[in-house]
């Protein structure tokens, strides 16, 4: 019996797929009216009831006469124009970065603010319309500097200090680098700024040598150089990502990824929503994969809201300290659909007392509490990161700091790491975040810790080892179809060639860390699936490329080597195995197709990986 050309059948497959995305206590964010009120030149504040009789209550810190306008983001020209003209009103960015968004400020009397809030919010081309809340950070704060910083240290990491983060030991941060240390995942961290670069009077931290940075903003003073001349934003950018194993002080959770430094806070340590707002835009716009922010506050506004959620739409995990205010709820914006929100435990993995609680909580995390010693080393039970001293800020040390601002970053430093392997969809980092933290039972959950402890070492085993394997048996599976042929007609070296390229397409060499006793992960070139390589030649936000995560590039070197017996072989192998990958993609979500819709994206990986096993089986058939 006659076979149907190769050709014929590829072209009946191509047509078939062508018809087929706190410092509280010491560090954490609350309302003015909770701290030292800034001074009257960095803002013009008031407390006064905005709306008369309306949902937001007097004593609310905010600026006076200012309201945040977020407009619809395909609003026209002529439609802002009509707006102002009708309402009497004029417009203006909240910053250079706020077009796309569509975020802006408008000027008013006092007296007019109920009245605008109530008929701009009903206005077709508005998303939203609220007063520019101010926050601030307490003055209080709890730092102690090392005075041990030269001391020695053996074995990796050689972080002389690192002993004394029991923090890191809490979250099993050291155990997971093995597999994943958070490369090329960027962390946009919304807060003070960064002590990352010498500007002006201050310099960068000694502890941040090695930690890559990429182009960041100060929305407070309207430049590029997000400079940290507080303390918050550094310390907590440390945790993340701090400098590891260069022989000075501490250590980060994913110390491979890179810092996206976002000031939106002052000196004094406050800030507007409608700059907090403008950073998460940024954030999402400029390639950041996780968003922490250390910040909240006790009102909720649907500017904030809808930036979380447009932010959360473009792939970017949102992670949020739960808040400062030891109640039964968590603050804004962590409350909020698509953001993730931390509670903090002490040394002895309790709830912290200044920690917010309930069962709203998503996950818990390291914070520390700076009154006590109770693992007996000497020194406070806080987190230890290296940052400018507070009030200070051109002198820095090693500091101990807690709050939920502190226990925010040990979960976005999580997610980096996990992101690092391949699971970059953030309802996915989430959902393998809860799934592998060390729970403590449903009472726990009701309590405060939400689905336990954060686990470094069991989220990348998780991401890395156990997706692995089931990535590579569904290889194995699919490759099935095309090695029965090769066996059939006796073709063993096809068979010998098309097995490494179907493992290497599936799920890469992902078991090499099991084999090796290097204390951070090899190559990702040998670890990581050929579909999924955008994630390191292109940066984490581009992962679920669709030239990538489709049949494109099979289909074009199938077709390349139609001639060429061996290579054949080779390619039915590489389509087997790249079918895996995307179905694993399609079945579990971990991965969002880029430009196409949720739901058009798991098709599209499905329909993409049917063809490829048709076409892995015509190549292991079809022999010249």
């Amino acid at each position: 019996m006659k076979h149907p050309s190769f050709r014929s059948l590829l072209a009946c497959g191509l047509l078939g797929t062508g018809l087929l995305a706190t410092l509280q206590g010491a560090h954490h964010f609350q309302t003015a009216r909770d701290s030292a009120p800034p001074t009257q030149a960095e803002a013009n504040l008031t407390y006064a009831d905005p709306d008369g009789p309306g949902p937001r209550e007097a004593g609310l810190a905010r600026v006076s006469g200012e309201l945040v306008l977020d407009l619809k983001d395909d609003v026209t020209p002529e439609q802002i124009s009509d707006l102002q003209e009708r309402y009497g009103i004029q417009t203006q960015l909240n910053s250079i970065h706020a077009e796309g968004a569509q975020l802006r400020l408008v000027d008013v009397e006092e007296s007019r603010l109920p009245e605008l809030l109530e008929k701009l919010a009903a206005e077709p081309c508005v998303e939203s319309c609220c007063p520019n809340y101010y926050y601030q950070l307490p003055v209080e704060e709890q730092a102690a500097a090392a005075a041990f910083r030269n001391q020695p240290a053996n074995g990796f990491p050689n972080d002389p200090m690192g002993k004394y983060q029991w923090h890191m030991n809490q979250i099993n941060t050291q155990k997971a680098w093995p597999i994943s240390t958070g490369s090329d995942v960027v962390v946009s961290v919304i807060d003070t700024g960064v002590a990352y670069r010498e500007y002006k009077e201050f310099k960068p931290l000694e502890d941040l040598e090695n930690t890559r940075m990429v182009a960041g903003y100060d929305f407070v003073n309207k430049r590029s150089e997000a400079i940290d001349d507080h303390a918050h934003g550094s310390h907590v950018a440390g945790t993340v990502a701090q400098s590891t194993n260069n022989g000075k002080g501490v250590m980060g959770v994913a110390f491979s990824a890179a810092i996206m430094p976002i000031k939106v806070l002052s000196a004094r340590g406050g800030g507007t929503l409608s700059n907090i707002a403008d950073g998460i835009y940024f954030s999402a716009d400029h390639g950041a994969k996780v968003i922490n922010m250390s910040l909240g506050g006790g009102f909720a506004e649907a500017t904030l809201r809808n930036a979380v959620a447009k932010a959360h739409a473009k792939g970017v995990i949102v992670v949020c300290a739960a808040g400062n205010e030891s109640k039964g709820r968590p603050s804004y914006p962590a409350a909020y659909d698509g953001a993730v929100s931390v509670s903090a435990t002490d040394f002895q993995e309790n709830l912290t007392f200044y920690s917010n609680y309930g069962p709203a909580i998503d996950i818990a995390a390291p914070g520390g509490d700076t009154r006590s010693d109770r693992n007996g080393d000497g020194y406070p039970d806080g987190v230890l990161q290296n940052a400018p001293v507070p009030g200070q800020a051109t002198r820095h040390d090693y500091l101990w700091f807690m709050g939920t601002s502190m226990a925010c970053p040990h979960v976005a430093g999580v997610s980096a790491l996990v992101e690092s392997l391949g699971v970059t969809e953030p309802a996915a980092v989430e959902r393998l975040l809860k799934n592998t933290a060390r729970s403590k039972g449903k009472e726990g959950q009701e309590r405060g810790y939400g689905a336990g402890i954060v686990d470094a070492q069991r989220a990348v085993w998780k991401a890395g080892i156990e997706f692995g394997i089931w990535r590579l048996a569904l290889g194995l599976v699919f490759f099935a179809l095309p090695a029965l042929a090769m066996l059939r007609r006796g073709y063993l070296l096809g068979l010998l060639m098309a097995l490494p390229a179907a493992v290497m397409a599936s799920s890469g060499l992902f078991f090499l860390p099991l084999m090796s006793s290097a204390p951070t992960a090899p190559c990702w070139m040998y670890t990581t699936a050929l579909p999924s390589w955008g994630l390191h030649l292109l940066g984490a936000h581009m992962h679920g490329n669709p030239l990538l995560f489709s049949a494109l590039i099979p289909v074009v070197l199938s077709l390349l080597v139609v001639d060429i017996r061996p290579l054949r072989s080779l390619v039915a192998g590489l389509s087997a195995g790249w079918a895996a990958h995307l179905t694993f993609a399609a079945l579990t979500r971990t991965v969002a197709v880029m430009f196409i819709p949720s739901l058009i994206g798991t098709l599209w990986l499905l329909a993409n990986a049917l063809f490829l096993i048709f076409l892995a089986t015509v190549l292991g058939e079809e022999q010249p």
